[in-house]
């Protein structure tokens, strides 16, 4: 690879992990107009129809037989749908760069059902640590007192996110298992679409949805259907094919820093010193599973561990 195409993916990487950064506190301010269940099926919904748009200049669009199309709607539920929900719904709680850092432990579970899942030798002793690191910074996090009624829903929003980087982690290693497509383009809509549409009847479970049309809400759903979801998730698979995975496991543990940075300046978000102490564990946690084997084979090549 090139020194020009070196710089071209690394530009794209933070791009990536600054729009994902900035949805968070973005999701936020589309929540004082917009049901959680709505906003998180729109999101999807029209981020997949945007691929669509753009797939149609490709004339040599790859068919989807049953089988692809009922691998594309569990991967869209589990991968897009339930997350996308989970953590929409939990930001009516917590804050945006408490639920992006609770969200970055997703490769824990990638490398966890990897392991069980897809039989594959993931789990070595740096993973280990760091997991272990990261679950005891998750229960710093969650600490406060769960009687009061506030630290309650606030427990059960960060358990959302958590539950919501499980199905992530589940979601990415049945793909590895059962998708034998080549067009990740047509893949990454379907999984749009159907995760928006398999959560879509959720939002109406308490009667018709609430749904304030302003100006406001419009540039939301513009930002995270376009530039949250559309744009980034079509690089992330083109990426995904050739880049090192230890520069795209990069955004896990940088993503929550821009939406917390994002968070405070934007919204005026505040995190106390036990959200502080949880947050430092789960990152150091998650940039101990990603990176260890790249600094085991540089400072002991020949290492057992």
């Amino acid at each position: 690879m090139t020194t020009r195409h070196r710089f071209a993916d690394l530009a794209t990487v933070s791009f990536m992990t600054l729009v994902w950064g900035f949805s968070w506190p973005v999701t936020i301010v589309g929540l004082r107009y917009c049901d959680p269940m709505l906003l998180a099926s729109l999101r999807c919904v029209l981020g997949g129809s945007l691929i669509y748009l753009w797939m149609l200049r490709k004339p040599d669009r790859e068919r989807y037989d049953r089988k692809g199309l009922q691998t594309a709607l569990v991967v869209g539920s589990f991968w897009v749908g339930i997350p996308t929900a989970l953590s929409v719904w939990a930001l009516q709680y917590i804050g945006g760069g408490l639920g992006a850092i609770l969200q970055s432990t997703v490769p824990f579970f990638i490398a966890f059902f990897a392991h069980f899942y897809l039989g594959q030798n993931q789990l070595n002793v740096g993973k280990i640590a760091g997991m272990v690191l990261g679950f005891i910074g998750i229960i710093v996090l969650f600490s406060d007192d769960p009687t009061n009624a506030e630290n309650a829903w606030a427990l059960a929003g960060g358990l959302a996110v958590v539950l919501s980087a499980v199905s992530i982690g589940f979601a990415q290693s049945y793909s590895l298992k059962h998708f034998k497509g080549k067009d990740n383009t047509s893949f990454n809509m379907y999984l749009q679409v159907f995760g928006g549409l398999v959560i879509l009847p959720f939002a109406f479970f308490r009667g018709l949805p609430r749904f304030e049309t302003s100006g406001e809400l419009l540039g939301v759903l513009f930002f995270l259907s376009l530039f949250a979801t559309a744009i980034p998730f079509t690089m992330y698979f083109e990426l995904f094919r050739r880049v090192d995975f230890v520069v795209l496991s990069m955004m896990a543990y940088v993503i929550p820093v821009v939406a917390v940075v994002a968070g405070i300046v934007w919204l005026g978000e505040r995190m106390s010193l036990i959200d502080v102490a949880g947050s430092v564990l789960v990152i150091v946690g998650v940039l101990l599973a990603t990176q260890f084997d790249l600094l085991r084979s540089k400072l002991f090549p020949r290492s057992i561990l």
